[in-house]
Protein backbone atom coordinates (compact mmCIF):
# COMPACT_ATOMS: atom_id res chain seq x y z
CA UNK A 1 0.00 0.00 0.00
CA UNK A 2 1.70 3.52 -1.17
CA UNK A 3 0.82 6.59 1.43
CA UNK A 4 1.79 8.92 -1.83
CA UNK A 5 -2.04 9.25 -2.71
CA UNK A 6 -2.33 11.83 -5.76
CA UNK A 7 -5.65 13.46 -6.50
CA UNK A 8 -6.47 12.88 -10.33
CA UNK A 9 -6.67 16.41 -10.38
CA UNK A 10 -2.93 16.96 -8.79
CA UNK A 11 -1.16 14.72 -11.16
CA UNK A 12 -2.82 16.79 -13.96
CA UNK A 13 -1.76 19.85 -12.27
CA UNK A 14 1.74 18.68 -12.01
CA UNK A 15 1.78 17.58 -15.81
CA UNK A 16 0.44 20.88 -17.33
CA UNK A 17 3.11 22.62 -15.30
CA UNK A 18 5.79 20.44 -16.56
CA UNK A 19 4.60 20.81 -20.05
CA UNK A 20 4.87 24.89 -19.27
CA UNK A 21 0.83 25.35 -19.68
CA UNK A 22 0.56 27.12 -16.11
CA UNK A 23 -1.91 28.90 -17.99
CA UNK A 24 -4.34 26.02 -18.08
CA UNK A 25 -3.51 24.77 -14.33
CA UNK A 26 -4.64 29.00 -13.24
CA UNK A 27 -8.06 28.71 -15.79
CA UNK A 28 -8.88 25.10 -13.72
CA UNK A 29 -8.17 26.97 -10.63
CA UNK A 30 -9.62 29.88 -11.03
CA UNK A 31 -12.90 28.08 -11.99
CA UNK A 32 -12.65 25.83 -8.80
CA UNK A 33 -12.69 28.71 -6.79
CA UNK A 34 -15.01 30.90 -8.11
CA UNK A 35 -17.26 28.53 -7.75
CA UNK A 36 -16.54 27.66 -4.05
CA UNK A 37 -16.34 31.27 -3.12
CA UNK A 38 -19.92 31.85 -4.35
CA UNK A 39 -21.60 28.61 -3.51
CA UNK A 40 -24.03 26.23 -4.81
CA UNK A 41 -26.67 28.62 -5.95
CA UNK A 42 -25.00 31.12 -7.58
CA UNK A 43 -23.37 28.56 -9.19
CA UNK A 44 -26.37 27.26 -10.63
CA UNK A 45 -26.95 30.79 -12.00
CA UNK A 46 -23.59 30.70 -13.49
CA UNK A 47 -23.55 29.96 -17.54
CA UNK A 48 -20.12 30.17 -17.86
CA UNK A 49 -16.76 31.24 -16.07
CA UNK A 50 -13.73 31.90 -18.10
CA UNK A 51 -10.67 33.37 -17.43
CA UNK A 52 -7.51 34.79 -19.42
CA UNK A 53 -4.29 37.47 -18.20
CA UNK A 54 -6.16 38.19 -14.69
CA UNK A 55 -9.52 38.68 -15.88
CA UNK A 56 -12.37 36.25 -14.97
CA UNK A 57 -15.50 36.98 -17.00
CA UNK A 58 -18.67 35.51 -15.97
CA UNK A 59 -21.83 34.55 -17.32
CA UNK A 60 -25.06 34.71 -15.07
CA UNK A 61 -28.35 34.14 -16.07
CA UNK A 62 -30.32 36.64 -13.85
CA UNK A 63 -29.33 40.31 -14.59
CA UNK A 64 -30.25 41.12 -11.12
CA UNK A 65 -27.60 39.04 -9.91
CA UNK A 66 -25.39 40.50 -12.54
CA UNK A 67 -26.08 43.68 -11.15
CA UNK A 68 -25.33 43.12 -7.71
CA UNK A 69 -22.24 41.00 -8.15
CA UNK A 70 -21.01 43.70 -9.89
CA UNK A 71 -21.50 45.59 -6.55
CA UNK A 72 -19.16 43.06 -4.80
CA UNK A 73 -16.92 41.92 -7.49
CA UNK A 74 -13.74 43.71 -5.94
CA UNK A 75 -14.82 41.58 -2.62
CA UNK A 76 -15.59 38.21 -4.52
CA UNK A 77 -11.84 38.26 -6.23
CA UNK A 78 -10.01 39.02 -3.21
CA UNK A 79 -11.92 35.55 -1.43
CA UNK A 80 -11.26 33.74 -5.23
CA UNK A 81 -7.58 35.09 -4.57
CA UNK A 82 -7.70 34.00 -0.87
CA UNK A 83 -8.79 30.68 -1.60
CA UNK A 84 -5.91 30.11 -4.63
CA UNK A 85 -3.22 31.83 -2.20
CA UNK A 86 -2.18 33.75 -4.73
CA UNK A 87 -2.94 36.94 -6.87
CA UNK A 88 -4.07 35.23 -9.79
CA UNK A 89 -7.29 37.59 -10.13
CA UNK A 90 -7.45 41.21 -10.83
CA UNK A 91 -10.63 41.76 -11.58
CA UNK A 92 -14.16 40.55 -12.65
CA UNK A 93 -16.31 41.27 -15.33
CA UNK A 94 -19.70 39.82 -15.03
CA UNK A 95 -21.75 39.60 -18.49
Amino acid sequence: MYSNEHTLQDLLKKAYRSLDMDGTVDVMEVRNAYHKVVGDLISRLTWSVRYDAGVLTVALASAALRQELTFRKEGLAARINEVLGRPVVKSIRFV
